[in-house]
């Protein structure tokens, strides 16, 4: 191999001599069989590229990343809806009956609730076995947004879910568990939800439901540091600043978790005025720092694959050092302050004071690995996603839970899922079969236009012949007078002789006494 084609296995760097021992960039010890003569592919970090760039770098990724998770993929593929109207569909997958729309998104700012619906309405004009995937990178989603996916089974990657899938691809640092496979985790946090309790279900047909997942172990590093200094002012009015935590650091990405503690009265103000710029912190991030903050991590342990779930540790693809510079630069912006001063002739100046390393300590730089779930529920060729943090329990992502007719303050829970569609339902929007006890929405089931009970195609297959719409066995009446089959709605009791007609055969006498009777005896 030529020196100039040796690749770090773990960042992808360039190696500065054929056979090294460590990467000078990131510090990996390499064995010579590691070592690649290709680079892996390279993340989305061009920001001088177009958005139009982006947007096609972002759809190659995620077709990668599909096709690496065993679907059947095409770019930019033109589907003809329901309504006759066709949409490019930025990446479509398929696995076994499963479609899968990928809407990919590079935006300047966080996704709102807009993109979601006009994605939502394309979906439903395709119709009901298609599942819809919603990528953004590099913005994040607002909670609205959030709400909204979650309502309408839309799943979504933000930047740091999308990163992690990438990674995983790209640079290959990762390990897997399948059925009866063990792996030892270190410094992760406690594992307190198994699988059982990661996809249970309150659905009264779950028994007709298929449960899969992963559990993932994502690794942070945890930087806890302390923060004195003093400082004078040019009037030598002496200032004290004193901080101290741990910053949370994403070991795939280099992405700080926490959030911003700097907060003035005008600040404050903005945020209750700009609600739209309030909401932009995602959920997700604000509970992955929140158990970050919270887990207490053991030293190490063992997890085992299940029949029907694989357990995947990733591997940190920055170092120790690298991260404590990010936690460095972030406690130098939260401490930086602008100090308001008069002069001796009663000019009001400022000096903004920048913290210095000298007045930083680092206690220690701890490895951190977050179980997560990442379930997926297969109900009727339909699919639906729980994320949920295994040692606290937070749900980050959960599609199956409320029902996609009522949204906003007036939401329900769901009780069963279709089984001709796959929807999820509340009890207003779910009906059960009183046949064969099948469940079924109003799309997917017939109406009895006597009783109005919802029966399935297979249990209802009278049609009434007064008015010719469906009618069930139980509301079936035969007319004694010409034969045919109708629904008690259009019975007519004869005023004479108090037979049971349908009322096609009525024959109305009298101008002020009017009766209704039989043809008989009405001749």
């Amino acid at each position: 191999m030529s020196k100039l084609s040796n690749f770090c296995p773990k960042c992808g760097k360039k190696l500065g001599s054929p056979s090294p021992n460590f990467c000078p960039n990131c510090g990996k010890a390499l064995a010579p069989t590691e070592i690649q003569e290709k680079a892996p592919p390279k993340m989305i970090t061009d920001t001088k590229m177009s958005i139009y760039e982006l947007g096609t770098k972002l759809e190659e990724c995620v077709e990668i990343i599909l096709k690496k998770r065993g679907f059947q993929t095409e770019r930019r593929k033109r589907i003809k809806g329901k309504s006759g109207s066709y949409y490019e569909i930025d990446v479509v997958a398929r696995k076994n009956d499963t479609f899968w729309a990928v809407e990919c998104k590079n935006l300047g700012s966080s996704v709102g609730r807009g993109p979601l619906q006009k994605f939502n309405d394309t979906l439903q004009d395709l119709g009901p076995k298609w599942t819809g995937m919603f990528v953004s990178y590099p913005a994040d989603f607002t909670k609205p947004a959030e709400e909204y996916a979650e309502h309408f089974n839309i799943q979504r990657w933000g930047p740091d879910r999308f990163k992690e899938e990438w990674t995983v691809v790209s640079v290959g640092r990762a390990e897997y568990a399948t059925l009866g496979e063990k792996k030892t985790v270190k410094n992760a946090l406690s594992l307190n939800c198994n699988f059982s309790e990661a996809s249970k279900i309150s659905l009264v047909n779950k028994d007709k439901i298929i449960a899969t997942g992963m559990l993932s172990f994502t690794p942070y590093f945890a930087v806890d540091y302390s923060y004195h200094a003093r400082f004078k002012d040019p009037t030598k009015q002496s200032y004290t600043f004193k901080d101290s935590g741990k910053v949370f650091v994403n070991a795939l990405d280099c992405s700080v978790l926490n959030p911003s503690k700097r907060s003035s009265t005008v600040t404050r103000v903005l945020k209750r005025v700009l609600s739209k710029e309030a909401r932009r912190t995602a959920k997700r991030t604000t509970n992955l720092f929140q158990e970050l903050q919270d887990g207490v991590s053991d030293k190490e342990y063992d997890v085992e694959g299940g029949d029907r779930y694989t357990v995947r540790i990733l591997e940190p693809v920055i170092t120790p050092r690298v991260a404590k510079k990010e936690a460095i630069d972030f406690v130098t912006a939260e401490n930086t302050e602008t100090i308001r001063y008069r002069t001796q002739d009663g000019n009001l100046n400022s000096v903004t004071y920048i913290p210095k390393r000298k007045n930083m300590r680092i206690k220690s730089v701890t490895l951190v690995n977050v179980p997560r779930w990442d379930i997926t529920f297969n109900v009727f060729n339909r699919t639906y996603s729980r994320e949920m943090l295994a040692c606290s329990g937070t749900v980050l992502e959960n599609s199956i839970q409320y029902c996609p007719k009522h949204i906003g303050p007036f939401k329900k829970e769901t009780v069963a899922a279709c089984e001709i569609c796959g929807q999820a339902l509340c009890e207003q929007h779910v009906f059960q079969c009183p046949t064969c006890g099948k469940w079924l929405c109003k799309e997917d089931g017939t109406f009895c236009a006597s009783c109005e009970r919802i029966f399935c195609h297979d249990h209802i297959s009278l049609f009434c012949g007064v008015c010719n719409k469906p009618l069930c066995s139980d509301c079936k009446v035969i007319c004694p007078s010409c034969g045919k089959i109708f629904g008690q709605k259009h019975v007519v009791s004869c005023s004479q002789c108090g037979k049971e007609i349908c009322s096609d055969c009525v024959i109305t006498v009298g101008r002020f006494r009017r009766k209704r009777l039989c043809k008989e005896c009405g001749q």
